[in-house]
């Protein structure tokens, strides 16, 4: 039979002819009857709506909706707002492929609805020192409770952010990942471990979770309709992988003579790359290995550096590759593990299994230290894959782009210090510090941090913590607020070692106090007097007037330091809280939850 000849004259176009006609070819006189009928009866069905595509001719309805992949929930928990563009972005490659989807925020999830999932992406970074973010704590307290459901009916994937410089690298992940299983789940697709640098590892995961999710739909002889693979949402020219080289144009120590510290300003030229930013966002800043430490590494191996590698961003040099590819400091447990089983060392291998002896073995360690503890004949591709890849360090913007337009400005504590016998120091802040000059070009990117921003509400009072370099996103508020003429209540907590040295953007603070910009500052420096005062200090000094800023609709924001300074301001805060509200702790805790789920008390802390 003529099928593609008889179908052009009807009121089909010539693809629409071809494909009839390769999906009718082969159908004996009965089959062609039955769909005779078969749509026959459809359109004398007015409450019946058939879209007849290139893709599903001659499929029943029924098989149709049957060959649909079941719907795909995404729950994020996220700190700076990464987890959530990841759910956005797995959420609409979904769509692309047919699926349905839901994302929804842990915070916002209704508990009793795991009852009613099928399949579960969950997408989560680690807070702090291995713990879930506040949006996540409910969920994962519930799912380790006694009160967790059985789970046997739900598959799932995990994807899990976080940082492998850290001992409890992806914690929170593993731990959903773990609880999902022993609750019965079963896995679409293994869990991913994200570091710093999460781009690649998570579309991979994306694609794996997305591929078995479709491989679960009935088959039906049709393919579920394709992905999408050009369709972009907003064209970003750079991005995390596709960074911006951003010249420097102005560098100054912020410091005053005889300081123990050493505090950096920089400004750089985004001109032409069509970066944007807001008041909360950071910098990821690519920082290089500098030369005197590349070349002790070459010589604890004897290789000579001129051994040709391929390294992760191409060919080169093993001297190239140690200099800007990979990461020498500090060490790692990634590259402790790794190295332990290339040299098969009982001795690491133990310090690996022993939870309490791990993170004081790592501290102040590097991979010249490993190395001359535990000697290796290297080979050149040996050497670098036990190593981190080189991964961004991000630091708080300290500039609004309202303010400075194509610039943008950081704030940067340089990190050197001694240890196991030699002078060491932050591969990052001493690039910019020693190895970056006026008129140098670095490579960096914009990472949006949606849960540090300002007030919606322009009326709404804020509250800023931020001693020693926490102060730089503060800057960034106060040059947005004063271009923007928004006079809203805010409160400055700042605080560092010495007044004479060490207050930064001094004349600054100064300057938006008198212009009314900034409504009030308090300040601590610890080191002028024998009796060490913190910002923490200043906040319970102050507590009365404190709490009735919260009480009138204030947003609390904390920034720097994450392994004492947040914690001792958090636990000055819910002081406050019990003593002013006249509240019991737990009170004061179920206060300051609250507040972080409105997300009026935000925190960038490292």
């Amino acid at each position: 039979m003529e099928l593609k000849k008889g179908l052009e004259r009807g009121p089909f176009n010539d693809r629409q002819a071809e494909k009839l006609s390769e999906a009718l070819s082969g159908l004996d006189t009965e089959q062609l009857s039955w769909l005779s009928g078969y749509f026959s009866g459809l359109g004398q069905t007015s409450a019946t709506t058939v879209a007849v595509t290139d893709t599903n001719v001659g499929i029943p309805a029924q098989a149709l909706a049957e060959a649909k992949p079941e719907k795909l929930n995404i729950l994020f928990g996220t700190h700076t707002g990464n987890s959530e563009a990841l759910a956005q972005n797995l959420a609409l490659e979904a769509k692309e492929r047919g699926v349905e989807v839901e994302v929804t925020d842990m915070a916002s999830f209704k508990t009793r609805e795991l009852k009613k999932i099928k399949n579960l992406a969950v997408i989560v970074s680690t807070h702090g020192l291995g713990e879930p973010p506040v949006q996540a704590e409910d969920l994962h307290k519930y799912l380790h409770g006694k009160k967790a459901p059985d789970l046997s009916h739900l598959n799932f994937s995990v994807l899990a952010l976080g940082d492998s410089s850290y001992v409890d690298f992806c914690q929170t992940g593993k731990d959903f990942d773990a609880v999902l299983e022993k609750l019965g789940a079963k896995r679409l697709a293994p869990r991913q471990d994200c570091d710093v640098d999460y781009g690649e590892t998570a579309e991979a995961w994306q694609k794996t979770l997305l591929d078995s999710l479709v491989k679960l739909t009935p088959d039906t002889g049709t393919p579920t309709a394709p992905s999408n693979e050009t369709a972009t949402v907003g064209e970003v020219k750079y991005s995390r992988k596709n960074r911006f080289e951003a010249t420097v144009l102005e560098k100054i120590n912020l410091n005053g003579k005889g300081s123990s510290k050493e505090t950096v300003h920089i400004e750089l030229d985004l001109e032409g790359s069509g970066l944007k930013y807001e008041p909360g966002d950071a910098l990821g800043v690519y920082g290089s290995n500098s030369p005197k430490f590349v070349q002790s590494v070459l010589e604890a191996t004897k290789l000579s550096g001129e051994e040709l590698v391929e390294s992760h961003a191409g060919e080169k040099t093993l001297r190239e590759a140690l200099s800007y590819d990979y990461e020498l400091t500090p060490l790692s447990k990634t590259t402790l593990s790794k190295y332990a089983e290339l040299t098969d060392s009982a001795r690491l291998k133990n310090i690996l299994a022993d939870p309490s002896s791990l993170p004081e073995y790592l501290q102040g360690r590097d991979i010249l230290d490993l190395i001359k503890e535990e000697a290796h004949g290297f080979s050149a591709k040996e050497l670098i894959s036990v190593l981190r890849k080189n991964t961004p360090r991000m630091y708080s913007i300290a500039s609004s782009q309202e303010a400075v337009e194509d610039e943008v400005h950081l704030l940067v504590s340089v990190v050197r210090y001694q240890a196991y016998g030699r002078d060491k120091e932050g591969l990052c802040s001493t690039t910019i510090a020693d190895r970056l000059e006026v008129g140098d070009k670095v490579e960096v990117f914009v990472d949006r941090n949606t849960r540090f921003k300002l007030p919606e509400n322009p009326d709404a009072p804020i509250i800023m913590v931020g001693p020693g370099t926490g102060v730089a996103p503060f800057r960034a508020f106060m040059q947005h607020l004063e271009v923007s003429e928004n006079r809203r209540p805010s409160w400055l907590f700042f605080g560092d070692r010495n007044f004479t040295t060490d207050f930064l953007y001094q004349t600054e603070w100064q300057q938006y106090l008198k212009e009314g910009v900034l409504t009030k500052a308090d300040v601590a420096f610890s080191r002028d007097q024998e009796q060490k005062q913190y910002v923490q200090h200043r906040m319970l000094e102050n507590g009365k007037e404190l709490f009735d800023w919260l009480e009138n609709g204030a947003h609390f924001y904390v920034c720097g330091d994450a392994q004492k300074m947040a914690k001792d301001v958090d636990l000055a805060l819910k002081e406050i809280i019990r003593q002013q509200g006249g509240v019991t702790l737990e009170k004061a805790e179920e206060y300051v939850k609250n507040l972080q789920l409105a997300n009026r008390y935000q925190a960038d802390i490292y």
